[in-house]
């Protein structure tokens, strides 16, 4: 019964956020590097002000702002839909470029199995990052940004090349 409640409630609730307006950005890979510990630094442009969505200024009333990249097949990035093994991290502006309508931004990324409905997340070994992207060119990535009172906001796909993730997965430390 109390699901069933929530499930009308989520319905009921998802009727009211309002549509944010703002076209998807286009994004372009720059580079990543190995960052501290076990993250990694992702660098990239975007056509778009991904931190000012909602025209109340960088960050304000925004719930979270991530990028989100699929390591597998799971390529289902919905706010409520968690990848099971997937690079997350937070976005933070690196500066606008001059005039030329482009934003560049870094995320630090940790890669990471989820598991327990998003309860549980665990960091993966080098050897299962080389498991996991042995066989693919490229994993695919978008920005999600949650505000308050509005709809998730989805960027286009960017696309990470496996090769220079796996060089910076296995340079020496």
């Amino acid at each position: 019964m109390q699901k069933l409640l929530l499930c009308v409630l989520m319905v009921f609730c998802s009727g009211c956020a309002k549509d944010h307006t703002k076209p998807p950005a286009n994004l372009d890979f720059v580079s990543v590097n190995r960052g501290t510990a076990l993250l990694y630094d992702v660098r990239f442009d975007s056509d778009v002000d991904v931190l000012d969505l909602f025209d109340r200024g960088e960050g304000k009333g925004m719930a979270s702002a991530t990028l989100e990249c699929a390591l597998a097949e799971d390529e289902d990035f919905s706010v409520d839909k968690f990848i099971r093994f997937s690079a997350t991290g937070s976005i933070e502006p690196e500066g606008n470029d001059g005039g030329h309508a482009k934003y560049s931004y870094l995320s630090s990324a940790f890669m990471s199995e989820v598991s327990n409905g998003g309860g549980s997340r665990r960091d993966l070994s080098v050897a299962e990052l080389n498991h996991l992207l042995s066989n693919k060119q490229q994993i695919p990535c978008k920005v999600v940004v949650t505000a308050y009172g509005y709809q998730p906001y989805y960027s286009n796909t960017l696309y990470i090349p496996v090769a220079d993730l796996l060089r910076e997965i296995n340079r020496p430390r």
